[in-house]
């Protein structure tokens, strides 16, 4: 599925990581989050939900064309990240690699079609 292709989809992958930058762990807001490639498009990577992050655009832009845990290791060289920090993230990348941290998806509109009750009597009632 192409997480980029709605606005819905790409919310629903902001939501996964429950406002915090996936690489550097800092807060977010809507104006300065964005949605990363974990493997960039460049070396084959796709828009599916185990390829994308939402982080900030910091990270996003110091990241580039690297890979996620060359860069989460640049992270902790650069003191962004705690050892524990580093650990946690790159469990978080094998995880979301995995398939194991899924987005919660929106709920479509009307999935099912409803069934119309056909009318087989119509009853006036006569207020006068």
């Amino acid at each position: 599925m192409d997480f980029l292709k709605t606005k819905a989809l790409r919310q629903a992958i902001h939501s996964r990581e429950r406002g915090l930058c996936f690489y550097c762990l800092r807060r977010l807001t809507p104006l300065v989050r964005c949605l990363d490639h974990v493997v960039p498009l460049a070396r084959r990577g796709g828009n599916s939900c185990r390829n994308l992050v939402s982080c900030c655009l910091e990270c996003n832009s110091q990241k580039g064309e690297r890979p996620a845990g060359d860069f989460l290791r640049w992270l902790y060289r650069e003191g962004r990240l705690t050892p524990a920090e580093l650990t946690a993230r790159l469990r978080a990348l094998d995880s979301l690699a995995s398939g194991k941290l899924p987005p919660p998806l929106p709920a479509l509109a009307n999935p099912l079609p409803r069934k119309r009750r056909s009318v087989t009597s119509v009853h006036f009632v006569n207020s006068g």
